[in-house]
């Protein structure tokens, strides 16, 4: 056919046409094929509760003109020449001119140029466009309506769970999630101890410092000196007082000021509490530590059981360890942090507790023992925390009172260093200064003069009424504030209660005990340091006292 250029490309072009209607035909079949199929799909997923609604993936549409590209790609129909050869005969009516052209090539005989020529002649009056018209129309709604029909199937078709698959799937995709996010959460609050745990090692470092230079002044003090010893034992007031409000918070205190509770109503589980608050109080971790390790040996055997009735009983064995443990962080120990680990600890345990059958599932049982021992690791390290904020508060709070009972003795004229040579400790000082009081707990001040005369040794002092500069007589202004008078004045007695208006009397009484009963509020409140209570606390219990000599002049 090269002597045929007309022909040829005309008999090209209707090939190419044929070969484009031939693929649309195939894809139109796929297509609706593949959505029907979609549509099937879609009613037995959902009314059959084969895939949870929540996995099901948007990028799965995709997959559906995917498909039906690559099937009408395998079954279309090829067209050869020939093909074309008769379309344009059919169409042009030329008796088979076209298709005995096409096979020249194949055959012989002087009638050859004869052909050749008729077929040019005719391929300029033919249009390929005509040959093979595209009418793509129909198919396209109908394929759209197909897509229309899947996409209502999706929309409204509900979800139904008749086998408890799509529960069991919700589950463990749930399980999946949280247990991603306490893997995410344990490493985080890892980073941020470790932070933690080097800044309460340098407070730690300067308790104990300070501490000690208390310990070295106690070595210093005179008796003769109370002046230079308040100033000094003052300073170390101060410096204490502030470490312990940066020490102290509203949980840890709660949880030192707790007490031991004496009743066993829980029996082994209430005392085994107990010794655990005790321990933790004098910022001794051990038996929590045991315990710990206990639970540790528990979920190292729940990993290695092979029986799945062994497994899950050493999983509930578990979880009673566990809750006993958050039970205690919770209730007793006041720390939300440590509560908050083992909570985790326990999530990934109820994920482990049964590795599954499918490959997801036996994935997620591995990713939760491994959650458990973060988890667990983390519980161990926030123990250590909550042990050593207490041991910081406790010395703190020994050395204050130390403090207050070397100013009590100082008061008295009584505080001497050179007593202190074996001292080494602070239970040392404690020690040695309770002894001290308790001797001069009996003596009274030699310098009292109960006659009336003063405090002194010596008799009455010589008074010169002359007025060198020129005495005025003058009345200052009274400073009476609004008030209401309680009592009549009198003079050089003792008032009695029939003074006072009673009806006054009461709201006063009661204003008394309603100021002591705030005071315990008011400290918590403002955070006062142990060695300033006792003073605070004693002041306010006075207000009412009645000194007995007063009452009988």
């Amino acid at each position: 056919m090269t002597d045929a250029p007309k022909s040829t490309t005309l008999l090209g072009r209707v090939r190419t046409r044929l070969q484009i209607v031939s693929v649309a035909k195939a894809l139109y079949v796929a297509s609706v094929a593949v959505l029907a199929a979609a549509v099937v799909a879609v009613l037995l997923i959902r009314l059959l509760g084969l895939i949870p609604q929540s996995q099901e993936q948007p990028l799965w549409l995709l997959s559906i003109p995917a498909v039906a590209v690559l099937l009408a790609g395998i079954f279309h129909r090829r067209v050869e020449q020939q093909t074309a050869a008769r379309a344009v005969d059919e169409h042009a009516r030329t008796k088979d001119l076209f298709l005995t052209l096409s096979s020249l090539s194949s055959s012989a005989g002087e009638y050859q140029p004869l052909v050749t020529s008729s077929a040019e002649q005719r391929a300029e009056q033919i249009i390929p466009d005509d040959v093979v018209p595209f009418r793509f129309g129909g198919r396209v709604a109908k394929v759209v309506a197909v897509a229309a029909a899947f996409a209502l199937a999706v929309l409204l078709t509900p979800q139904l769970d008749p086998f408890g698959k799509v529960e069991a799937a919700t589950r463990t995709a749930d399980q999946k999630k949280e247990i991603e996010a306490i893997h995410k959460e344990a490493l985080s609050r890892a980073d941020r101890l470790k932070k933690e745990a080097e800044r309460a090692d340098e407070e730690s470092g300067e308790i104990e410092d300070r501490v000690n230079e208390m310990k070295s002044d106690f070595r210093n003090m005179q008796p003769k000196k109370k002046g230079a010893n308040t100033k000094v034992l003052d300073s170390h007031r101060m410096d204490l007082g502030d470490l312990w409000k940066s020490a102290s918070n509203d949980q840890l205190r709660r949880m030192m000021n707790q007490p031991i509770s004496k009743q066993q109503l829980g029996g082994t589980r209430s005392q085994k509490m107990n010794e655990w608050l005790k321990d933790l109080q004098e910022g001794n971790t051990e038996s929590l530590q045991q315990e710990l390790k206990k639970a540790r040996q528990t979920m190292q055997a729940m990993m290695e059981a092979k029986d799945p009735e062994e497994r899950k009983k050493l999983a509930s064995q578990l979880q009673r360890e566990l809750q006993d443990l958050q039970k205690f962080a919770k209730d007793k120990a006041g720390s939300k942090e440590l509560a908050a680990a083992l909570s985790k600890a326990m999530k990934s345990l109820q994920a482990a507790k049964t590795p599954g059958e499918n490959p997801e599932q036996m994935q997620l049982s591995k990713d939760a023992m491994e959650a458990l021992k973060q988890s667990l690791a983390l519980s161990e390290k926030e123990m250590e925390q909550v042990a050593q904020a207490a041991k910081d508060l406790k010395k703190l709070e020994d050395a204050l009172k130390t403090l207050q009972q070397a100013q009590q003795l100082n008061d008295k004229g009584q505080l001497d260093g050179a007593k202190c040579e074996g001292c080494e400790s602070l239970e040392d000082y404690a020690e040695l200064y309770a002894a001290m009081m308790g001797e001069g707990a009996g003596e009274g001040d030699k310098d009292v003069n109960d006659g009336g005369g003063g405090v002194g040794r010596g008799g009455e002092s010589a008074e010169d009424d002359s007025d060198p500069e020129g005495y005025k007589k003058e009345k200052d202004k009274l400073q009476i504030q609004a008030g209401k008078i309680l009592l009549s004045i009198k003079t050089k007695e003792y008032a009695e209660e029939l003074d006072f208006d009673p009806e006054k009397m009461r709201q006063y009484q009661k204003s008394i005990s309603s100021l002591k009963s705030s005071v315990q509020s008011a400290i918590d409140a403002e955070e006062i340091p142990p060695g300033y209570v006792d003073g605070i606390k004693g002041y306010f219990d006075k207000i009412e006292d009645v000194d007995p000599k007063l009452k009988a002049k």
